[in-house]
């Protein structure tokens, strides 16, 4: 079962989130614009001889610098986005730290099902990303 898009949340963080992926990316000398299709992923960088894209969100339930999980859990629904190469920015709560993640891990990551209350059946299939193929980023000291 896949979570169902929910309007609120999305309205809450998707514009914060994008802000601080754009501002990430300048800092590390690409240029980086919001994806024009509000249905594709959020972001288009360029930069380093490269083009690639990036999803980014805020994890409301990640407090602090240190990511609280053994994983990164990126829901199953985002698998539209994990192609070619990819890139997942996760931002904790208080937009100072971040994961990154090339689709290339998401893809090759087993899918596991966890409890989620917002879900009618109960459960909702997520990536369970081992954290040693993330890299993990202080906001604050990147400048951004």
């Amino acid at each position: 079962m896949l979570k169902a898009f929910e309007e609120e949340q999305h309205e809450l963080y998707d514009h914060a989130a994008k802000t601080l992926g754009i501002k990430f990316w300048n800092k590390l000398g690409y240029s980086c614009t919001e994806n024009p299709d509000e249905f594709g992923i959020d972001l288009i960088v360029e930069g380093h001889g490269r083009k690639f894209f990036c999803e980014v969100e805020i994890r409301l339930a990640w407090h602090g610098q240190d990511f609280p999980y053994e994983t990164l859990e990126l829901p199953l629904r985002k698998k539209k986005f994990a192609k070619g190469n990819c890139m997942f920015l996760v931002i904790n709560n208080a937009q100072s730290h971040a994961l990154s993640v090339p689709a290339k891990h998401v893809r090759a990551s087993p899918i596991i099902q966890k409890p989620n209350k917002k879900v009618t059946s109960g459960t909702e299939q997520f990536f369970s990303i081992p954290l040693k193929f993330t890299q993990h980023w202080n906001l604050l000291a990147e400048g951004i």
